[in-house]
């Protein structure tokens, strides 16, 4: 495969990255990995860091849309900064403690665990419906952070950013899910900033690329980053337009086949 073709696929991962971040809320790291699995071993990248690229390059590259996303929700009043606020501390230790047990896991040990993650979140996105309870009631601060450290941790483990479980946490306390996928975007934001400032300092060193630093490889970062930026609004947009209950059915789909090829 030509890198021509390559960097053409980086833009169109980069597109449906960043329409999802919008859309869903999720940051776009569930299609950012596995697609990035797929072609980093026709760059010639050492085959036991492949998914350590794939993960820390998605968290960097996120960083772009789902900044782009949050400003879209923001304009749009859907951003909830008093709970971002409370989520905050947890998001930023659990991140930090997720990136460093990434780089200590074998690449064949994070893929299986990656694609056992995509088939729970693919029954949860099947089964849930749309909140649209206008009030909401979280729990005491503390608990809240418990939740939402292990959401850090988990979104840097497999470079996810975290908006996948944000909104399902949300949702359960009754947030309207158009308040929870705008602000999972903010949440996501954090933790993808962290995870890449990890992923940076734990793996600095490890591959002797001139394109790569720490983990993370520049051209994939820039190409699907900047991409993503420039579509995550139309997905913002999709949210308050689109039946949300469609959109999660068919992304259960998506998500189930692809937590099988990884798996498998």
């Amino acid at each position: 495969m030509s890198i021509a073709i390559i960097y053409l696929l980086y833009v169109v991962i980069g597109a449906v990255a960043g329409i999802l971040s919008g859309l869903l809320g999720i940051g776009g790291g569930i299609i950012t990995v596995p697609c990035l699995l797929f072609l980093f071993p026709y760059l010639g990248f050492p085959k036991e860091y492949i998914m350590h690229m794939a993960i820390a390059t998605s968290l960097a590259a996120m960083i772009f849309n789902t900044t782009s996303a949050t400003l879209a929700h923001h304009k749009r009043g859907a951003v909830l900064w008093d709970i971002f606020w409370k989520l905050l501390p947890g998001l930023v230790i659990g991140s930090v403690i997720g990136a460093l047990i990434a780089t200590k896991l074998p690449d064949l040990i994070l893929q299986i665990i990656f694609g056992s993650f995509l088939l729970l979140l693919a029954i949860y996105f099947y089964r849930s419906r749309a909140v649209k309870s206008e009030t909401h009631k979280l729990p005491h601060p503390l608990i809240l952070n418990l939740f939402s450290t292990g959401i850090g941790a988990i979104s840097n483990l497999l470079g996810i950013g975290g908006g996948s479980m944000t909104v399902p946490l949300l949702t359960a306390f009754k947030v309207k899910d158009k308040n929870a996928i705008g602000t999972s975007a903010a949440t996501t934001l954090m933790t993808t900033m962290c995870g890449t400032i990890s992923y940076l300092v734990f793996g600095w060193g490890d591959i002797k690329e001139p394109e790569i630093f720490g983990l993370i490889d520049v051209p994939a970062f820039l190409i699907v980053g900047i991409t993503a930026f420039f579509t995550a609004p139309y997905g913002a947009k999709l949210t308050h337009e689109t039946d949300a209950n469609k959109v999660r059915k068919i992304f259960a789909i998506v998500l189930a086949l692809t937590g099988l090829s990884l798996i498998f």
